[in-house]
């Protein structure tokens, strides 16, 4: 903290020296794990990306008085994009902003990973593009004209929120193999991630928001009921989206979710930028709030260099929704260990691992979403969306219990359905992951599927609240 606040304060940022603790603990807790050398990079970075916001949000009129008017700040804005690019050094630039930047970037280059740096220059860049984009609407609404359309303000404001850029320089500087493999479900699920703190900013900044003349989601039509639900919704597909990676361990997700949560617990307690001035109470369904909050244990340390097994291709297939050799699939189920019913109970989410077989043809064509565990004798076995994309019971083909059954030389629980003559057979790939075979009477060939944990409730269609 004494090292960051004499950096905020050599440069002259404009951001408080008070809120630099905020920003090392929330680093903490972001990835206890690795070095203090590189959360102290994470944390410098977020102090200019506050900084970023502060300049970008000042009035034009505030501007002019500084002799830095609305052009000379397109003129940064420019210089910003071109050290970004590697296009300018910025080190010597007189703007104590492009200077910061500048240092930012050249260590990140000198110690992340180039495939992944592109991914933290893009999202900076967007977030440039977004603050201008914001800068514009809030001018054109103060003249009278017509203000964003929420899907639009929504999609530019998640860059303008500064998760993506922390995130994709932690990815960068994370010694994690296989990383960028991982990355179409790690970008989908930070782009929840954002659009969740986005809401949640909104929601607190509100009232001073409104004062300062800026354009927010509540401001733009939505209920400050509908954008929690948005927001606990975003979440829940975040989190869903990265239990497979999480429950293996790999800390590039672990970062993420964590990262999600630090931001989500501390929207529910006070504005950031205000800190000392809290205006309103807790926020619906956080802490302190009437309504339901799902708190998570803290996570164990991630490895960084996970063995590159079997088990960890079959947990990055199911995490990417992937193919995968059955004969494989076969070999691996016989080695993993068994599970007790404990372990079941609750809620799963299913998936293939092939799409041309008679049975995920007909998964398919159910919706099947996955199986709930109430107790060794209540399974429902065919979990399925409906057309609004709820999750119900489809008990047409009856229901499930759960029995000890010798299958491949193990004695393990099993899925023993009432009215049909399947059996599903679980093995343990982690505590929330399990490798499945489905062993259907007159078939010869076995059925793999797998299924993941659900974190919290079953999700309902979009904007139910989940």
């Amino acid at each position: 903290m004494p090292r960051l606040e004499i950096w905020l304060k050599g440069l002259g940022l404009p951001v408080s020296t008070a809120l630099v603790p905020v920003m090392c603990l929330q680093t903490a807790f972001f990835t206890p794990w690795l070095p203090s050398e590189t959360c102290y990079q994470i944390s410098r970075l977020t102090v200019w990306l506050m900084a970023i916001d502060n300049v970008l949000d000042a009035p034009d009129d505030r501007n002019a008085s500084d002799s830095v008017g609305p052009d000379a700040t397109d003129a940064r804005v420019r210089t910003w994009h071109r050290v970004l690019a590697g296009h300018e050094n910025g080190s010597d630039s007189v703007d104590p902003m492009t200077r910061a930047l500048a240092e930012i970037a050249a260590d990140l280059h000198h110690h992340g990973r180039p495939e992944l740096l592109a991914h933290w220059r893009e999202s900076m860049h967007q977030t440039l593009r977004g603050m201008d984009r914001e800068r514009a609407a809030a001018r054109r609404t103060a003249a009278g004209g017509g203000a964003p359309r929420l899907t639009d303000y929504l999609t530019h404001g998640a860059w303008t929120i500064g998760v993506e850029q922390q995130v994709t320089a932690l990815w960068a500087l994370m010694d994690e193999p296989g990383l960028p493999r991982r990355l179409p479900v790690l970008l989908g699920a930070l782009r929840q991630a954002a659009i969740t703190i986005r809401l949640l900013n909104d929601l607190r900044g509100h009232h001073r928001e409104q004062q300062e003349g800026k354009v927010d989601a509540l401001a733009l039509g939505l209920s400050e009921q509908e954008a929690h639900e948005r927001a606990e919704a975003a979440l829940d597909a975040c989190r869903r989206a990265l239990a497979p990676l999480t429950a293996a361990g790999y800390g590039s997700a672990v970062a993420l979710e964590r990262v999600v949560l630090w931001h989500a617990r501390m929207y529910h307690r006070f504005d950031p930028v205000r800190p000392g001035r809290a205006v309103s109470g807790p926020l619906p369904g956080g802490p302190g709030g009437t309504a339901r909050t799902r708190h998570t244990p803290f996570v164990r340390r991630p490895k960084e260099a996970p063995p590159m097994g079997i088990e960890q291709e079959v947990l990055d297939v199911i995490a990417s929704g992937g193919e995968y050799d059955g004969t494989r699939l076969a070999a691996l189920f016989d080695r993993l260990e068994p599970v007790d019913t404990a372990l079941l109970l609750g809620t799963w989410q299913g998936g293939g691992f092939e799409r041309t077989s008679e049975n995920a043809a007909l998964l398919a064509q159910m919706r099947w979403y996955g199986k709930r565990f109430a107790d060794a004798d209540h399974v429902e076995p065919l979990l399925c969306r409906d057309e609004q994309g709820a999750v119900f019971s489809f008990e047409e083909m009856g229901l499930a219990t759960l029995r000890e059954v010798v299958f491949r030389g193990k004695q393990s629980t099993a899925m023993v359905y009432d009215q049909l003559p399947i059996v599903d057979h679980f093995r343990r790939l982690t505590d929330d992951v399990l490798l499945c075979v489905m062993d259907k009477k007159g078939e010869p060939a076995d059925f793999f599927f797998h299924l993941t944990r659900v974190p919290g409730p079953v999700p309902g269609p979009p904007g139910d609240g989940g």
